[in-house]
């Protein structure tokens, strides 16, 4: 009887024991492994653990929209050195240097068939001379391009065909020059029948020998598939596109011409008067 007694108290005792939370917790380094889950982890993450000792245990299903997904879930046992540490972070790999910049001055710029930037507007019109109603009409352009809203700035369409010197520019369909203050600080010229080329980077490799422009792998933001690649230099700009239309650009303008404008906005507003 007195064991029995002695037996309902123990176990009383263990339970309330229990029950205020004091028994002791186990050391979780004696476990025998330790688990990890890794959502949607690369194949690079997954590697990354494997080397620190952990196993795939298991893959547990999709979901989203696509079922892309998924969790892995990991173990590693507790004779591995690296038991309870947490694994190392995936090194980051070094960024590529940047590419040189095009150190090319506007002197140095590339010239179509003669056509360069920096020409006057007689120098153009000499090139691509008009008959009296064409002249008068330049002449007119001119003028009104010193005025608001184009603050100097005109553009000027060439159809090849119409002109003399249309030999000079065989394989060439069409020019258009932007002149400012009566300088060329904008040149396009269109080629409408250049040869089939697997990529553009074949095209490039091309035109950069021709004009003498840096190779079109050291362009910044160079892409083997490039849409419209483009290149800035310290005096223009080049831009290409696979169909195949050359621009080229002296930015410089673009600075004046802003000037100008926000000055006769000022100017408007002086004089505003209700």
């Amino acid at each position: 009887m007195k064991v029995r007694i002695y037996l309902a108290v123990l176990c009383l005792l263990t339970f309330a024991y229990s029950a205020d939370g004091q028994t002791p917790k186990k050391n979780e380094q004696s476990a025998e492994w330790e688990y990890k889950q890794l959502s949607s982890p690369s194949d690079e993450v997954i590697n990354n653990h494997a080397k620190e000792g952990w196993e795939v245990i298991t893959a547990l299903g999709g979901g989203g929209d696509s079922n892309s997904f998924y969790r892995v879930i990991l173990k590693r046992h507790k004779s591995h050195a690296l038991f309870g540490t947490p694994t190392s972070e995936i090194p980051k790999p070094q960024p590529p240097p940047p590419n040189p910049k095009c150190k090319l001055t506007l002197a140095e710029a590339p010239a179509i068939r003669g056509l360069r930037l920096g020409m006057t507007s007689d120098e153009i019109f000499g090139i691509f001379p008009g008959n009296e109603r064409e002249e008068l009409e330049r002449s007119q352009k001119l003028k009104s391009a010193e005025l608001p809203p184009n603050y100097g700035y005109m553009r000027f369409p060439f159809d090849l065909s119409r002109y003399a010197t249309k030999d000079r520019f065989t394989g060439i369909s069409y020019i258009e020059v932007g002149l400012f203050d009566k300088k060329v600080v904008q040149l396009s010229a269109r080629y409408p029948n250049i040869p089939q080329f697997d990529n553009i980077e074949q095209l490039m490799e091309i035109i950069t020998k021709q004009f003498g422009l840096p190779e079109f792998k050291d362009w910044p933001g160079y892409q083997r598939y490039w849409s419209n690649p483009s290149l800035s230099c310290d005096g223009f700009t080049f831009q290409a596109d696979g169909y195949l239309t050359i621009n080229m650009t002296d930015p410089s303008y673009t600075k004046i011409l802003e000037e100008r404008r926000l000055a006769d906005l000022a100017k408007k507003r002086e004089g505003f008067k209700l």
